[in-house]
């Protein structure tokens, strides 16, 4: 029999770092299955989260991406400022889509040289300066 590894040890948990993984994934792409095997993973840790919190970080970290949503920035675009500053920019829920456009929400209806900050599919203003967008990042983070 397989064993389930479900506690973060010197390596995080697998069923953690995909259920993290998923999450970012549905937040990429739009696409809500990622999102729904992502919940029955941390269904299936949540029993042990309160048992022992200091060996369930990552399965934490992903609880809390699926309970406040993730921080989705996109450049469009050749706008290699926007996304060093975005990069530099600590966002533990953050996803950050650029470069080649791929089937996405994210992507959908936008033209190219601007930075884009949303949350949950609803985004501010586009920006083009480098203020703005630290401004904007600043307010979702």
């Amino acid at each position: 029999m397989r064993q389930k590894d479900l506690l973060d040890g010197a390596t995080p948990s697998t069923n953690a770092l995909t259920a993290w993984a998923l999450l970012r994934l549905g937040a990429l792409t739009g696409e809500r299955r990622y999102v729904h095997h992502a919940e029955r993973i941390l269904q299936l840790l949540a029993t042990l989260i309160p048992q022992a919190p200091s060996s369930c970080s990552l399965a934490l970290a992903a609880a809390d991406l699926h309970r406040r949503g993730a921080v989705e920035v996109v450049v469009t675009g050749d706008r290699p400022d926007l996304v060093a500053a975005t990069q530099r920019r600590f966002l533990p829920n953050g996803v950050l889509a650029w470069g080649e456009r791929y089937d996405s929400p994210l992507w959908e209806g936008r033209p190219d040289g601007a930075a884009y900050v949303c949350r949950d599919g609803v985004c501010d203003l586009p920006v083009t300066d480098l203020a703005g967008l630290l401004r904007q990042l600043a307010a979702a983070g």
